[in-house]
């Protein structure tokens, strides 16, 4: 008896091949994020970031993720939410913020300088921050948010979190090799 090719194996083909393919792309992504993380808003076109303070509440809160893009400096415009690198406690280390454009100006070498703010809630009582950005501190420009998911990323990012993953796809990778298998005698049977 002459077999006759199965639907359904073509797609078991096309599933097995669209799960590498994005799996190839989320690791990709990780490891792009763990040692070039600055280049990866330049890659990918996005990047999220989990707020982790008050400064832009209520429109913008902790726990809060946001997607920024990679944006045109020139394009950028007072009132733009940005994210971007600045030495906020005068420690020599850089931090992650994410805030309203206050003002842009040209410095002495024609590079354009930013002014930020928090969230205000009466406009007259707005003031800038105290640092200066530049044009590469900048690392995306406000998107959208996805509300209070930051609190997952963060868990998922802690080492008990990490450690609930590595368990979780260890049975999760366990419960499919004996299906696999499962399915592999049944068919031996069959023949």
């Amino acid at each position: 008896m002459e077999k006759t090719p199965n639907k359904l194996n073509y797609w078991s083909y096309i599933k097995t091949g669209l799960f590498y393919l994005i799996a190839g792309i989320l690791v990709l992504y990780i490891v792009i994020n763990i040692f070039m993380p600055e280049k990866s808003v330049k890659v990918f076109g996005f990047k999220p970031y989990v707020v982790i303070t008050e400064s832009m509440e209520p429109y913008i809160k902790v726990n809060d993720l946001i997607i920024v893009n990679n944006p045109d400096v020139d394009e950028l415009v007072e009132e733009d939410i940005i994210t971007f690198y600045a030495d906020i406690d005068y420690d020599g280390k850089n931090e992650i913020v994410t805030h309203y454009i206050y003002s842009i100006n040209e410095n002495d070498n024609g590079d354009l300088v930013f002014k930020t703010h928090g969230y205000f809630e009466n406009e007259a009582d707005t003031f800038a921050d105290y640092w200066i950005i530049g044009e590469d501190d900048i690392l995306g420009q406000y998107m959208f948010k996805i509300p209070k998911i930051g609190a997952v990323v963060q868990f998922v990012k802690s080492p008990f979190g990490i450690a609930a993953m590595v368990v979780n796809i260890g049975v999760i990778g366990g419960i499919i090799y004996l299906i696999k298998k499962g399915e592999q005698k049944v068919v031996e049977k069959e023949e």
